[in-house]
């Protein structure tokens, strides 16, 4: 596997089905234009695309986030937001995927 980008490396954007993310500018674009992701939703998705196909734990998310206190209840609540704008149905996620008792791993080309 290729060692992850260092979070100060810029990173180019990332396909998840129809929509295509962009780091630099937290925004998400797709057919139906371009969406603005929140502070929140942009950072966990640049923590997430970085290390595609890796497993994250609530830990590393959090200290991705800058909230290293964040509660395992808050980063669920940033990653069903941001499920239901990469998601074709956020109940069966294909892009975003909870590994139980693990984290979360994203799955760019799913």
């Amino acid at each position: 596997a290729a060692p992850a980008q260092p979070a100060s490396l810029p990173m180019g954007p990332v396909q998840l089905g129809p929509h295509w993310f962009d780091p630099e500018r937290g925004e998400l674009r797709g057919q139906d234009g371009t969406q603005r992701l929140t502070g929140g939703e942009a950072a966990l998705l640049t923590a997430l695309a970085r290390r595609a196909g890796e497993v994250l734990t609530r830990e590393e998310i959090a200290a991705a986030l800058g909230t290293p206190e964040a509660g395992e209840r808050a980063i669920d609540v940033q990653v069903t937001r941001l499920r239901r704008k990469i998601e074709p149905d956020p109940r069966e996620p294909r892009f975003l995927q909870t590994i139980r008792h693990r984290g979360y791993v994203l799955r760019p080309g799913a």
